[in-house]
């Protein structure tokens, strides 16, 4: 199930993420995924229309964020890989783009319990 569409507001904003910019997405209780009970949400991120070449990064909210990136791509590309994060915060995930603008789709694939 979709649980972030950044060009239709789907989970956030109709905006892409910016440079250096975070989107905190909340996971659990969406999209087929537990309320409560779940370590782990695994989900296919892509990114579209990317405006630099850059990374994005996803992870637990409320830690601190990886040096290793999910994804890579160059403007105008259109990428997607399976990402497994733990779940942070109050059931939420970030997603980090490092520079330009880039939007950025999530689909629940599965989840993890206790």
């Amino acid at each position: 199930k979709r649980i972030l569409d950044t060009r239709f507001a789907n989970g956030g904003a109709p905006v892409p993420i910016g440079p250096a910019g975070t989107l905190d997405v909340q996971v659990t209780g969406r999209g087929g995924v537990p309320a409560i009970g779940v370590t782990a949400v695994i989900m296919n991120v892509t990114v579209t229309q990317p405006t630099a070449s850059t990374h994005l990064t996803v992870f637990p909210s409320g830690q601190a964020r990886p040096l290793a990136s999910n994804l890579n791509f160059v403007p105008g590309q259109t990428i997607a890989n399976l990402v497994v994060v733990p779940v942070g915060e109050g059931g939420r995930v970030s997603f980090f783009n490092a520079a330009g603008q880039s939007h950025v789709v999530a689909d629940v694939s599965g989840w993890y319990g206790a």
